[in-house]
């Protein structure tokens, strides 16, 4: 499958001005869930603007994708991510490669790995410990 966004412009993810101004695109492939045995790819089409904000840094920014779609630098949807990382907390890398793969949604044991090790951006670290305590018997 093939698309491209609807949106006219898009903000400056450091400035926040919004800009019409197109520089180039570039085609950005996706994984989606599997569809009947099939494994189904998205490939978009992602335009590059420009800022044309002068004291603002960044030159060129490309146009966000929605959270469901894609997250930056992702290679999956949002809800095949969340198959993976469920698949790879409970089997692991070797196992759920396998499951994966009579899902009809292929991915390495380095891939499974890879999901279990990085951290989810939602949840928040506990705080640091304020007060320790002391049993009272050796």
């Amino acid at each position: 499958m093939s698309g491209r966004l609807a949106a006219v412009g898009a903000n400056c993810p450091d400035c926040a001005m919004p800009s019409t101004s197109l520089h180039s695109r570039y085609d950005r492939t996706l994984s989606d869930l599997p569809v009947r045995g099939s494994t189904v790819r998205l490939r978009l089409s992602v335009r590059r603007f420009r800022c044309l904000h002068t004291p603002c840094l960044r030159r060129t920014f490309s146009e966000p994708l929605a959270p469901p779609v894609g997250r930056r630098y992702g290679r999956r949807v949002e809800r095949c991510d969340a198959l993976v990382r469920a698949v790879a907390v409970a089997l692991g890398g070797r196992p759920g490669s396998r499951m994966m793969a009579r899902l009809s949604a292929p991915w390495s044991r380095d891939t499974m790995l890879r999901v279990v090790r990085r951290s989810d951006p939602a949840t928040v670290p506990p705080p640091p410990a304020r007060v320790v305590g002391i049993d009272d018997f050796a």
